[in-house]
């Protein structure tokens, strides 16, 4: 058994680096980590080597944590311990038989992961701008949207919505989301065999199944039963520890679109309201659809304004095919990230800190060979 093709992916606040390769290296004096093509250890080798020491927290995952390894990534960052959780488990995985690659075309999975670990391997809790390396991972992860997806998200305060951003970026199957208390519960997430026998790795042909029984919604289906499954199907929703009641995606927390409203150069905006009886921190977590109300013309370019009342979600601003927004920064740095709605409307939902006045502009320009010439409109938020 020659094991899975995994890309293992670091993401940081600059982009997402990869792991190039992890092999033994008995020569070596200690465990060192290197960018690709280079002789010089990083900066931060010197804690790869504590992490792997014998009696570390890397020697718990067994395999061969007692000898040197070389460490290989794409690139190296400036610092900070988020490194930690993607190369303990690149460990764990490499002493169960699997193997690394660099390119997302050449995986059988991605792999998705950050945080730090403590002696014992616990994920450290933490503030770890999970929705800005989320975006920044957002191109890399297009480039194969039919490789099955897992990802490991620690507890702090964007877990929520991190796991929401990764269920809406379109992809072929729904994320799966690893258990987050330690790597060697994650470790074993991924790797336990799914059925009393586990088959071969798939040929470079097929891509791994997705789960579809019950018991998806209790606990992580391992990837021998992605194997083991012949047909790639719909995941159910709830998968490992996220709760079973939530949408799969941000995708369906938007009703389907009322008749668009006629705006300069074919913009369409509408506001984002959470319904009757509930909240935006229900709708952005998925638990209920919004509502939208289109926002109607006013004078020229600009658009009515809109309240900032409790129930205002968001916004979602769609074009004309044949046109390409550019959202105006005043709403990108007051919104999560955007996600792209059912009907393929990109919304943008407000941060708790970002409700306040704010005037934004969205410049529509027309792709090549579009008929329809470019347009701008103004939308302000108001109190």
């Amino acid at each position: 058994m020659t094991g899975l093709a995994i890309l293992v992916l670091i993401p940081t606040t600059r982009g997402p680096l990869r792991l190039r390769s992890l092999n033994r290296r008995p020569g070596l004096p200690a465990p060192a980590a290197f960018a690709d093509g280079d002789y010089r250890p990083l900066p931060w080798s010197p804690d790869y080597a504590r992490l792997c020491a014998p009696g570390g927290p890397v020697a718990r995952l067994g395999g061969d944590g007692g000898l040197p390894h070389e460490l290989r990534l794409s690139g190296s960052f400036d610092a900070g311990r988020s490194w930690e959780v993607p190369v303990c488990l690149a460990h764990g995985l490499a002493a169960r038989g699997h193997r690394f690659v660099a390119e997302p075309a050449q995986a059988d999975l991605i792999l998705w992961a950050t945080g730090a670990v403590d002696l014992n391997l616990a994920v450290l809790p933490g503030d770890y701008a999970l929705l800005d390396k989320i975006e920044r991972s957002r191109a890399l992860l297009a480039a194969a949207p039919e490789v099955p997806l897992a990802v490991l998200l620690p507890d702090g305060p964007e877990r929520e919505p991190a796991a929401a951003a990764f269920r809406a970026l379109g992809r072929t199957g729904a994320p799966h989301i690893l258990p987050a208390g330690d790597v060697p519960a994650a470790v074993e997430a991924l790797t336990r065999p799914g059925r009393a026998t586990a088959p071969e790795p798939r040929c470079r042909t097929l891509r791994l199944a997705l789960p579809v029984s019950a018991a998806a919604a209790v606990g992580l289906v391992a990837l021998g039963g992605f194997i083991a499954l012949g047909a790639r199907q719909a995941p159910s929703v709830g998968a490992g520890n996220e709760p079973a009641a939530l949408p799969a995606s941000l995708a369906e927390i938007a009703a389907p679109s009322p008749p668009p409203v006629e705006t300069p150069a074919a913009i369409r905006v509408e506001e984002l309201r959470a319904p009757p009886g509930s909240s935006c921190r229900r709708v952005a977590f998925g638990a209920e659809p919004a509502e939208r109300r289109p926002v109607a013309p006013e004078d020229g370019d600009r658009l009515a304004p809109t309240r900032l009342v409790p129930e205002l979600c968001g916004v979602a601003i769609a074009a004309a095919p044949g046109l390409r927004l550019e959202i105006g920064p005043e709403l990108r740095a007051a919104a999560l990230p955007p996600v792209r709605l059912a009907d393929g409307a990109q919304g943008y939902f407000l941060r708790e800190a970002g409700r306040q006045n704010l005037v934004y502009a969205v410049q529509a320009q027309p792709e090549p060979g579009a008929a329809l010439p470019g347009g701008r409109i103004i939308h302000a938020l108001t109190r």
